[in-house]
């Protein structure tokens, strides 16, 4: 009964089913994340485009070029004009263009002409698919909803892409049939999560925000989400707590203005880059997108030793993901932060002392430690800095700001990212095991920043999220607002009423 009652909370079931629905969004993100990862691998590929060192690093990073631009601009945007949802559904649709694209006969240039495609996608898809997880997540549960989803959903992806690849791995005729056809068996993933779609309700905030003429409809949603009424107390204090805190914000500007123009969302906006950069400043992506060749350069390289290892290693940090379900409301996310920082620095601390004992990888059990060591930095990935950092960009921002916030604090991610991944292939060649000295030292480096820089925001409601960063609560600040009009009100009325009076004496008077 406790484990159905976590993941399917009584008074939260819809919203725990409709949001376990979403991890099929983020899925397509992690096929095509995955599929990379096997694909870089493939031996007629590399021979189809001529695959160098820098080649794969421009392949890897080219879509989050794009990301970085749906995150500066167009996906915060598109998720405020359009909805979350259709915002959704747009951002798919235009990634499986660009995997089209990618897969048909064509040059290098017009490979990675889909690739930017599917990255500018990415960025729009995964910025509308947190928000709309954390605008519907109950309150107790929110950072265990964004983090399951979010990276439940980038695991399963991966997950199905690595076996999908590794099998097709054997296919060694038609010529270039193997990778074109590991690439396109995303699209029915995509176009399967926008059919879902259409079973969804809006996001009640989102409504709120963009009909505030027409609350009911907002309270509405928030009850068919929340499995009740909209007359029942939980649910009418909740959206009191939306409509209070609305009232309060509208006389700031919204959106980007609103955004740059105060040194105090400026400060919450630079805790949100912060946290995000956090997701890939330990060189995760690195490790992930070169996992196959990594595993062929420490000595896996017989057969489809290196691609099964990474299938196995993608199961693993599948249901791994679960324990963040588990803690993250209970311990905190900035607790979690620590102790994966901690693991993925020792584990980095003993790979990178046995790669530069053993760098001609002579010893075989150093290289089966070296695997343990890779395993245990991917899987306390997917329940720390994996999906922390998501919950606490997509909960720090008010309202009126968060959809821009939210994707402009991605950037953190993108920037790590591509610093890191770009460059590592020739690294990683030129300086072999030493390489990882250098993810050891930024593991530790974030560990050090976590402990004495981010805040912790477990169990406040997004609406009163303000008070943690020094500023008015603004859902109290609406309610003294609320009742200081209330009060004008009686006192205009009271004043007109003796006015009435007084000139009715007077009438009285002069007869």
């Amino acid at each position: 009964m406790g484990l159905i009652e976590k993941f399917l909370p009584r008074e939260d079931r819809t919203a725990a089913l409709m949001l376990y629905g979403m991890v099929w969004a983020l899925c397509f993100n992690g096929y095509d994340a995955g599929i990379m990862t096997v694909i870089l691998a493939d031996k007629q590929f590399t021979e189809y485009y001529n695959m160098t060192p820098n080649r794969q690093g421009i392949v890897s990073t080219a879509p989050w070029a794009t990301t970085g631009l749906a995150q500066l601009l167009l996906g915060g945007t598109l998720a405020s004009m359009v909805g979350r949802l259709w915002a959704l559904r747009i951002s798919i649709v235009f990634m499986c263009l660009g995997v089209m694209v990618q897969v048909v006969p064509n040059t290098f240039g017009v490979l990675i002409l889909g690739r930017l495609m599917t990255g500018l996608g990415f960025g729009c898809n995964y910025i509308a698919t947190n928000l709309y997880v954390s605008e519907c997540s109950p309150r107790a549960l929110r950072g265990s909803f964004v983090g399951t989803v979010s990276q439940f959903g980038y695991q399963l992806g991966t997950l199905i892409a690595f076996w999908a690849g590794y099998g097709m791995s054997f296919h060694s005729s038609p010529y270039n049939i193997a990778w074109r056809v590991s690439n396109v068996i995303q699209i029915p993933i995509g176009l399967f999560f926008v059919a879902l779609s259409f079973f969804y309700p809006e996001s009640p905030r989102w409504l709120l925000e963009k009909h505030p003429d027409e609350p009911e409809r907002a309270l509405k949603t928030l009850a068919r989400i929340r499995s009740g009424q909209p007359t029942e107390d939980r649910i009418q204090i909740e959206f009191h707590e939306m409509v209070a805190s609305y009232e309060y914000r509208k006389r700031y500007e919204p959106g980007y203005l609103g955004l740059f123009k105060s040194k105090a969302m400026l400060k919450r906006l630079c805790y949100g880059f912060y946290a995000m950069s956090l997701q890939q400043f330990g060189g995760i992506a690195a490790v992930t997108m070169y996992a196959t060749l990594i595993y062929q350069s420490l000595g896996w390289d017989k057969g489809h030793q290196a691609l099964a290892i990474n299938g196995i290693q993608s199961v693993l940090q599948l249901f791994i993901v679960l324990v963040n379900t588990f803690t993250v409301d209970k311990y905190g996310r900035k607790q979690l932060l620590i102790w994966g920082f901690a693991v993925q620095s020792t584990a980095l601390l003993i790979l990178s002392s046995l790669t530069t004992a053993f760098p001609s990888n002579g010893n075989r059990g150093a290289a089966i430690v070296e695997i343990a060591m890779l395993f245990i930095v991917g899987l306390t990935y997917c329940w720390s800095n994996g999906p922390v950092p998501p919950a606490i960009a997509s909960e720090i921002f008010p309202s009126h700001v968060r959809d821009k916030a939210f994707g402009i604090s991605l950037l953190g991610q993108t920037i790590c990212l591509i610093a890191l991944t770009q460059p590592w292939p020739r690294f990683n060649n030129e300086v072999g095991g030493l390489s990882y000295w250098l993810l050891f030292s930024l593991n530790v480096v974030a560990l050090v920043s976590v402990i004495f820089i981010l805040p912790e925001t477990k169990g406040i409601s997004l609406e009163r999220i303000d008070k943690i960063f020094g500023q008015v609560d603004a859902v109290e600040a609406g309610e003294q607002q609320e009742a200081k009009e209330i009060a004008q009100e009686e006192n205009a009325a009271l004043g007109k009423t003796a006015k009435v009076e007084a000139s009715e004496e007077i009438e009285v008077g002069g007869r």
